[in-house]
């Protein structure tokens, strides 16, 4: 492991060079500096890792902050003689990584300085990653040039700065979750967690538990106190899929979060305050679940603060060609695809289609397709056999070759019955006219 380290040395230069000796020798690259000047230009210069500093430096305090805004990452190790426990305190609560006292032990410091070489790349490895996040979702990677997505992409754009909660509203698989990932890492709470709730996948009570937390003993099976998403996401941003389906006992208790920012854990009395921006999203019309006696009117308003909508891939049909030579780049990056690029003619079939699926449905199609091509170009031949079924005559009929397999068959009639419940595997198996367990099954298989 290359390790890099500034010695600041002080007035035992006997002491300082034994030590520098012995880092060498174990295979470090020692840098060495006096003045001021020369330690801010190597730190400005060269990839150091650790500064070992004398602590009777004047104003060490001063020297380690200064030390930290040129280069964060870097880690402080100071060095000395005998010096009041006050000042070695003071050095750990302004960022010095530790604090040793000569005579030094030699092998001992070496294992320091390399479990906070450890720290130090732990450090970098997440400022990576967060920048990659941040490049993931940035405004410029949401693809669309027509106008209903060119007017989202402005929405987005004015709205992320600002702590609003939003409603996302859209059919299954126009990109909800990820404009919402966009305001979020394009906020000032970005640095703050992101947590996602599918509000679907659990029953009331489990929902419950799930946002607010429960106390050990407040349930069977509670054999432990277990902290909420909104608990975990405070300073942050929530994201509510699915909202439509969160049960009516649990919007009382949804809604007393967006009003006073509080709440109790299942079970618990402690009240909680959280600061916590929420950002919804429905594939229902909501206005008619409250007509219907199903959603909260006043919870409702509380999340449309602002609304935006997400359009249907098949009214932007512009944004197809876009988008495919978006998702060839990104699945050929991400799996090793070695595609190229798409034929005229299975364009042309996909631009016939209309995606019932959205942007969804294009990408695992285009997935499929370049998993299965022999060449580095997508033909026709190698498309999904749902796009050569012919399009739907209407929201109930497909046309199905008699000659395709009758597996084939069974999974084109299981995604069809699955876009048409809007996802809801519990109605799409009431439709099919099987159970739930025997859907998910055969949904694996497929």
């Amino acid at each position: 492991m290359e390790l890099n380290i500034l010695s600041v040395e002080g007035d035992d230069r006997k002491e300082w060079d034994k030590l520098r000796a012995y880092l060498k020798k174990r295979g470090c690259a020692v840098y060495q500096a006096a003045a001021a000047r020369d330690i801010y230009r190597i730190l400005r210069n060269e990839p150091i890792h650790i500064v070992l500093s004398d602590f009777k430096l004047k104003d060490s305090i001063g020297f380690l902050k200064r030390v930290k805004t040129i280069r964060p990452q870097v880690e402080v190790i100071f060095l000395s003689g005998r010096v009041p426990l006050s000042g070695a305190i003071d050095a750990m609560k302004a960022g010095a990584y530790d604090f040793y006292e000569f005579p030094l032990n030699h092998r001992l410091l070496l294992a320091v300085v390399e479990k906070a070489h450890e720290k130090q790349s732990l450090f970098v490895e997440k400022v990576e990653l967060e920048r990659k996040v941040r490049e993931r979702f940035n405004f410029g990677n949401i693809v669309g040039r027509s106008k209903p997505m060119q007017h989202v992409i402005e929405i987005v754009g004015s709205v992320a700065p600002k702590n609003v909660n939003i409603l996302l509203a859209g059919e299954t698989g126009t990109g909800k979750e990820m404009i919402a990932n966009a305001i979020h890492y394009n906020s000032p709470r970005s640095s703050k967690p992101f947590i996602k709730v599918n509000c679907a996948a659990f029953n009331e009570g489990v929902l419950e538990s799930e946002l607010f937390g429960h106390e050990k003993g407040s349930f069977t099976g509670a054999i432990s106190k277990r902290l909420g998403r909104f608990e975990l996401a405070n300073g942050g941003t929530i994201f509510l899929d699915e909202v439509g389906d969160v049960p009516p006992a649990t919007q009382i208790k949804l809604l007393r979060v967006l009003q006073e920012k509080e709440f109790e854990r299942v079970g618990g009395n402690e009240t909680i305050k959280v600061d916590v921006r929420v950002i919804a999203a429905t594939n229902r019309e909501l206005t008619k679940l409250i007509d219907s006696g199903r959603f909260r009117e006043d919870l409702y308003y509380r999340l449309n603060v602002v609304r935006i909508e997400l359009p249907p891939l098949r009214e932007r049909k512009e944004d197809v060609p876009l988008l495919v030579s978006y998702f060839i780049s990104k699945l050929g990056t991400e799996k090793g695809y070695g595609i190229k690029g798409i034929t005229k003619e299975a364009m042309q079939t996909l631009l016939a289609y209309k995606w019932p699926g959205n942007v969804r449905e294009l990408e695992n199609a285009l997935e499929s397709s370049m998993a299965l091509a022999e060449k580095d170009v997508i033909e026709g031949r190698y498309l999904p056999a749902f796009l050569l079924l012919g399009q739907p005559q209407n929201g109930d009929h497909y046309h199905i070759p008699i000659d395709l397999p009758l597996e084939e068959i069974e999974r084109e009639v299981i995604r069809h019955t699955l876009t048409r419940a809007g996802g809801n595997k519990s109605l799409a198996s009431r439709l099919l006219g099987i159970g739930l367990r025997t859907l998910q099954r055969k949904a694996k298989e497929l």
